[in-house]
């Protein structure tokens, strides 16, 4: 730009300064518009953050409402009235002023009414936790209640007060961006047109006559302002093309910011077309603006961010239309943007944080309620000294119900020796105090009775501020399980020393032979079965190999060789000669295994010298037994044949006698005759009972299922006669089904109930009950060798003469009697016989009774 074309003219001059005087009237009204405009943008924005302090308020004002410190306040029936109409006061207050801020906006306006409603709603939500501090057990469902039905209420009021929020901001964007068009452009337009006015003003009225000097000095000093100003001043004159229409613009100065920004010296730039040297001003249309602004001679700005040689910053534009070109001045305003890009950022991430924080605090609570542990944290108690002497529950989960039955709202703030009374006798509280004074985490055990209910807990103390926290587990099935080890251990002591002294009383020893390397381990017995003290010398397979029969070692070899090549072997034994020199007889048993990685020989010793001795003792028995049994079956041949064959001559001769010649015998004839009868049929009953007795033999080849029913009823068909002539009741349960031979056991029961009817009481008819009972051996208290799980009691009880319990045993021995034979006809051999029976069918047999009062035989079956 050339000042030396200002015409010099005295005409020129007038016109100038009127043009001046205007110039200045107008840069002074536009600089008032824009100074008012300015004002009222930062009033709207500094309104806009009122408001934003208002919501502010009203989201603490909701924090408030969630916290457990002012729902305790609530729940206190001294301070609840106090603390809730303070409360109410504060909510009014809040939306008295957002009332008033967003009067003259309609859409905030209607918001007004429904968060007003709601905050009612709150106010009496939060007045219906009060009664709730003097409730019982409904504490805690009303609790929830109440709490749930506020939580629903304070996100209606944040949905209202975010929507409220979000209106805000975008007139907060609006009324920034309003502000910033008008912020730098308006001192920097009236500077230049305040200088411009009042330069063109004194040159026209003081240096009329002397202008060329004085536009000079003006030029210089307008040169050396645009130098030191922090803005790019640019002024382009436009270039026409062949259609008079504007195709681009001359750059006709350029101060030196242009090397600041754009490293362009202004020299270099001056005459040069301004789309070949800002080419960015052709990607978004702001060279088709410029050529508008000149066009239409009216103002415009813009807002671009450009990258040049990598840095990015942010140019504010304001294009003033002049007679022959546009005036542009840039301001950098990067560190407004950057600012702005901050300002948001900041925001975001508080909104961000606050929604983490809220998350992170239901997450913990979550925690808290689903782990097993207690947690609580107590807050030091201290005297005028400083010494901690108890502790204010200040946090405590809900796990705690469990253990001691309080609620959780029931402790908080109290003394801990309230809540647990024995925390001085029992250690915790010095633990505790440890715990703060060391700052170092303690680990402690301790116990708490509820309800008769001893349970144990492992916790660990850790120092937090002037309090401590702690975290509680259980370990009363920890504690239970040790203590059930211990005792393990105990009885395994005592198996092990149980196991050695029945090595002692069986005569066995074991060992562990290791085939890899021959050497062995054997048990104190085995030591004592070699004739040595336990532990006396080392033992291996070659050392072992010397107490060996010098007859048997062949065999002892064969023990060796079969175990490594097969894991086992078929030697049952071998014979040994002692330190003593005694020559004992072993069996063996062993197992190959793999133990610690190595093959391995488990076994077990037995001394069955005696067993050996004993059984050809046995052998030489049988053969003696063999003996007397062919000589037993020689006399039974006898008692069946030859000795019954006089018995039935004497009684045929008798029965001739008494068909012809009875009637010429005298009365004592008769008399003697009849004893000879009787002892006849008595003599020939007694042979066939022994050899009942002797036949009953112990092999068991013919054992079958027997249904005792069916046994019980023969029984009773056979003794029919005796039964009815003697008015014989027979009742009683249902008999089961038993392994055994049928005729054995129907002779069992054919002669206990003949026994029953012939000892009968005179003039009272018998009666007679069976009874029969499953029951497990366990619960038998006879003494005899059970093979079986389970046994069947049968129980036969009658109401005849019973007998003396001294006699209990010996009526079941052979030949044995407790009456003369003219009392009562019999051999004594029926309850042998019976016994015998019972023994071959692996039971037992005895009888209760008592003189008068009838008896009772009870006998068990395997079943």
């Amino acid at each position: 730009m050339d000042f030396k074309r200002v015409s010099t003219s005295t005409k020129t001059y007038i016109i100038s300064l009127v043009l001046a005087i205007a110039v200045l009237l107008f840069s002074v009204s536009m600089t008032y518009r824009q100074i008012k405009r300015s004002q009222e943008s930062s009033e709207l924005i500094a309104y806009t953050l009122k408001v934003y302090n208002t919501l502010s308020e009203l989201s603490a004002y909701c924090i408030k409402a969630e916290s457990e410190e002012f729902k305790r306040s609530l729940m206190n029936s001294k301070i609840s009235t106090e603390v809730l109409e303070d409360y109410r006061s504060q909510g009014r207050a809040i939306l008295d002023r957002l009332r008033i801020l967003v009067d003259h906006i309609h859409s905030q306006k209607q918001q007004i009414p429904a968060l007003e409603k709601f905050m009612e709603t709150l106010h009496g939500q939060m007045e219906a936790l009060i009664p709730l501090s003097s409730m019982g057990d409904e504490h805690n469902k009303s609790l929830q209640l109440v709490e749930s039905n506020i939580g629903t209420t304070l996100y209606r009021i944040r949905s209202l007060k975010n929507e409220m929020l979000s209106e805000e901001k975008q007139l907060m964007l609006q009324r920034e961006a309003d502000y910033a068009s008008t912020k730098f452009l308006a001192p920097a337009t009236s500077l230049l047109l305040g200088f411009f006015a009042l330069l063109v003003f004194v040159l026209a009225f003081y240096r009329i006559y002397h202008n060329k000097l004085k536009l000079r000095e003006s030029e210089n000093f307008l040169k050396n302002v645009l130098s030191t100003t922090d803005n790019i001043v640019n002024y382009y004159e436009p270039i026409f093309g062949d259609n008079k229409g504007i195709v681009d613009f001359k750059i006709a100065f350029a101060n030196s910011c242009n090397y600041d920004y754009f490293n362009r010296q202004p020299k270099d730039i001056v005459g040069k077309k301004v789309s070949e040297v800002f080419p960015f001003l052709l990607l978004n249309g702001e060279l088709e603006k410029m050529i508008k602004c000149y066009q239409d001679q009216k103002k415009a700005d813009f807002k671009r961010q450009v990258a040049f040689n990598g840095e990015k910053m942010w140019l504010h534009s304001v294009i003033t239309p002049m007679e022959k070109g546009i005036l542009v001045t840039v301001y950098n305003t990067t560190a407004e943007e950057s600012a702005k890009e901050a300002q948001l950022e900041l925001n975001e991430r508080l909104e961000e944080q606050n929604k983490e924080l809220l998350d992170n605090r239901a997450f913990l609570n979550n925690i808290f309620k689903s782990i097993s542990h207690v947690v609580m944290h107590l807050a030091c108690m201290r005297d005028d000294q400083g010494r901690i002497f108890d502790f204010r529950v200040l946090f405590v989960n809900e796990r705690l119900n469990n253990i001691t039955g309080h609620l959780t709202a029931e402790i908080l703030n109290k003394k801990a020796s309230e809540v647990f009374p024995n925390i001085f006798e029992s250690g915790v509280f010095e633990h505790l105090v440890e715990s703060i004074e060391t700052d170092n985490p303690i680990n402690y055990e301790t116990s708490y009775t509820n309800k008769g209910e001893t349970k144990w807990f492992r916790a660990t103390a850790i120092k937090l501020n002037d309090g401590v926290t702690i975290t509680t587990q259980e370990i009363t099935e920890e504690k239970a399980k040790a203590s059930q080890l211990q005792e393990l251990n105990e009885q395994l002591s005592v198996q092990n020393s149980i196991f050695k002294e029945s090595e002692r009383v069986a005569k066995t020893g074991s060992f562990i032979w290791y085939l890899d390397t021959g050497d062995a381990v054997i048990s104190e017995n085995f030591y004592r079965i070699l004739g040595h003290e336990p532990d006396s010398f080392p033992v291996t397979y070659e050392s072992y190999r010397d107490f060996v029969h010098p007859k048997d070692r062949a065999e002892y070899d064969r023990v060796g060789i079969e175990t490594q090549e097969r894991g086992k072997t078929d030697v049952e034994g071998y014979r040994i000669i002692t330190a003593q020199g005694n020559v004992k007889y072993l069996s063996v048993n062993n197992l190959y295994i793999e133990k610690d990685g190595r093959p391995t020989s488990l076994g077990v010793v037995q001394d069955i010298t005696d067993r050996i001795r004993k059984d050809e003792d046995l052998r030489v028995r049988n053969i003696q037994l063999r003996k007397s049994n062919a000589e037993l079956e020689s006399f039974n041949r006898v008692a069946s044949h030859d000795l019954q064959e006089p018995l039935r001559k004497i009684q045929m001769f008798i029965s001739r006698i008494e068909a012809t010649e009875m009637d010429k015998i005298s009365e004592k004839g008769r008399d003697y005759f009849n004893k000879v009868d009787n002892a006849a049929a008595r003599m020939q009953s007694l042979i066939v009972n022994l050899l009942t007795y002797s036949r009953i033999e112990g092999r068991h080849e013919n054992f079958e299922e027997v249904d005792l029913n069916d046994i019980l009823h023969k029984a009773l068909d056979n003794l029919s006669t005796i039964i009815e002539n003697s008015n014989t009741k027979v009742k009683g349960t249902a008999l089961p089904e038993v392994k055994g031979v049928a005729y054995q056991l129907e002779q069992l029961f054919s002669n206990l109930i003949s026994n029953a009817i012939k000892y009968k009481k005179e003039n009272q008819a018998p009666q007679i009950t069976i009874n029969s009972e499953r029951i497990n051996q366990k619960d038998i208290p006879e003494n005899f060798f059970k093979k079986s799980d389970y046994f069947h009691k049968i129980t036969i009880e009658d109401n005849g003469i019973g007998f003396g319990s001294e006699h209990s045993e010996k009526i079941f021995e052979v030949f044995q009697r407790l009456h003369q034979k003219s009392q009562y006809s019999g051999t004594g051999i029926g309850l042998a016989i019976c016994k015998k029976i019972i023994e071959n069918h692996h039971g037992y047999i005895y009888a209760t009774s008592s003189p008068g009062e009838g008896s009772t035989f009870i006998f068990y079956l395997p079943g």
